[in-house]
């Protein structure tokens, strides 16, 4: 995937983790960039993007129509996944929102009368509540298999791959702050992002324990 001139730096990151895949659900739109993205680049066939508004969506939908994706794009005024026909060859993006709210719109899915199949794929990128984020996909059968860093503006973002399996598994305190494949893998950025993250760290360790604990071994991470 070379042509990403329409997409921001996280962006880039968010479509770098997608697999190629039959459908492309884009929960919260953005315009239609990085659906437009996925189909100009043959990432996927089909691409359903939703909004909550429907401002969002009718731009949505009238950028599908302007790049001549009409026929392999749907647009859905609709909360999170709801009333996606999600299949274990479909990717759901759901980046650039509150990971509470992500975890919401997951947990949502899992109770839907056809709920998450095995198999399917979430590229995920909470703007802040990664702890729990993490949390949630560990306890709730979402395996994590890659972890990327994003810098854009002076900011860093972080972009979660998973896999939705069913078993649940237990993830370590410093797991769940820093992330798994993250401190496995040591992508791009990470000797900045963890640099940044212990001076957030050292700023919640006067009011959180498992915070303090963390910054007694920080020297492992660098």
């Amino acid at each position: 995937m070379d042509r990403n001139e329409d997409l921001s730096p996280r962006l880039q990151t968010v479509a770098s983790l997608i697999p190629c895949c039959e459908t492309v659900a884009d929960v919260g739109s953005d315009h239609g960039k990085l659906g437009v993205f996925c189909l100009r680049e043959n990432v996927c066939k089909k691409v359903i993007a939703t909004d909550i508004h429907e401002l969002p969506a009718m731009r949505t939908k009238e950028r599908m129509i302007e790049e001549n994706f009409e026929k392999s794009s749907e647009v859905l005024v609709t909360d999170g996944l709801k009333g996606v026909p999600l299949s274990s060859d479909m990717t759901a993006v759901i980046a650039g929102m509150g990971g509470l709210e992500i975890c919401k719109i997951l947990s949502a899915a899992l109770h839907f009368e056809k709920p998450v199949p095995k198999g399917m794929s979430f590229v995920i990128q909470p703007q802040r509540s990664f702890y729990e984020v993490r949390d949630f996909l560990s306890k709730n059968g979402f395996s994590i298999q890659d972890e990327k860093i994003s810098l854009e503006r002076g900011h860093f973002y972080v972009v979660i791959f998973a896999v939705y399996n069913g078993v649940a598994y237990d993830l370590s305190g410093e797991e769940l702050f820093l992330g798994p494949l993250i401190l496995k893998n040591r992508p791009q950025y990470y000797e900045e992002y963890i640099a940044h993250e212990e001076k957030l760290m050292k700023k919640r360790a006067l009011g959180e324990e498992k915070c303090a604990e963390l910054l007694k071994n920080w020297e492992k991470y660098l």
